[in-house]
């Protein structure tokens, strides 16, 4: 099982970051397009691109979860930006310049389901089983948005809300983010128990699997293959509702794509790579000001306010 292994957390980052920005872009191609052909193609290739940031943003909270030194400074960091940017939509809902990015709006705060997963895998970690009985509130935020989300959708192409709900509160994936995010994680508990399973029949122990490589490549396979079985059961689950009902049969087809982000899981090797402050914290900061900046691209060019 030994091989080498060459993509740290940096580039992994990186990558996501990346096919973020193209994802977002293609967004705003696709407000912008009014009914041009050629732009709405590239944009669909663009927010298929987009598909890959999601599974890897995940990937890194767990690893963050698991690895981090302080858990809650990380986990204070999540917050913080999700607070954020939840503030800003928060904002926008009531301010005069709703009609231009209720689109945004109604897409979920990004960083509320990065800072979902985190609380879910710190109550799971919890000894105390009283305490992880808090997996149930990541749960009901997590369908209670899929479903309100997809009302909105159903109920009305127009600006409405549903007020009980508001969109600052909103994720962006809802439970596939969630779902994605439990199963890395329980990747991880599977990979140990395969340890001690096979240690009893050889001589290798978990620190002799860690020096050779050959941990991390257990946990590397068994996360792609998660990423593989929850991006299906979303892509399947499209089919568990009515003809017509909230759910998008085209953006559930092109989050299939998704699966391409497990080569690069594949070939994570586990180490930090660079990390530099200004990288660390630039990562955080990245996502508040480039929405901040496509949405002024888009007030500018859709003829101001």
């Amino acid at each position: 099982m030994t091989r080498k292994l060459g993509i740290s957390s940096f580039f992994l980052k990186l990558i996501a970051i990346i096919t973020m920005t193209i994802d977002h872009i293609g967004f705003l191609l696709e407000l912008l397009a009014d009914g041009e052909l050629e732009i709405l193609q590239l944009s669909e290739i663009f927010r298929g691109i987009g598909r890959l940031s999601m599974p890897l943003f995940i990937f890194m909270v767990v690893e963050g979860m698991i690895h981090s030194k302080n858990v809650n400074r990380y986990f204070l960091r999540l917050g913080i930006i999700a607070s954020i940017i939840s503030i800003t939509y928060m904002v926008l809902e009531y301010s005069s310049l709703r009609s231009h990015v209720v689109g945004l709006l109604r897409s979920g705060n990004t960083f509320l389901d990065l800072l979902v997963v985190a609380f879910a895998i710190w109550a799971i970690k919890q000894k105390d089983n009283r305490k992880k009985l808090f997996i149930l509130l990541p749960i009901a935020l997590s369908l209670t948005s899929f479903f309100v989300k997809g009302n909105e959708m159903a109920i009305s192409s127009s600006i409405e809300t549903i007020h009980w709900f508001p969109c600052f509160i909103t994720m962006r994936y809802d439970w596939y983010s969630l779902l994605l995010g439990l199963l890395f994680y329980f990747s991880y508990l599977f990979a140990d128990q395969y340890i001690k399973f096979m240690q009893e029949r050889t001589s290798m122990d978990k620190e002799m699997w860690m020096m050779n490589g050959s941990y991390r490549t257990l946990v590397n396979i068994v996360s792609a293959f998660t990423l593989f079985i929850g991006t299906l059961v979303y892509y399947l689950s499209y089919y568990m509702w009515p003809e017509g009902s909230f759910i998008n049969d085209k953006a559930a087809s092109m989050q299939l794509l998704a699966f391409i982000s497990g080569a690069f899981i594949l070939l994570y090797n586990g180490k930090r790579g660079y990390n530099a402050k200004w990288f660390q914290y630039g990562a955080y900061l990245y996502y508040p000001l480039h929405i901040v900046i496509l949405v002024v691209i888009y007030i500018v060019i859709n003829g101001g306010i």
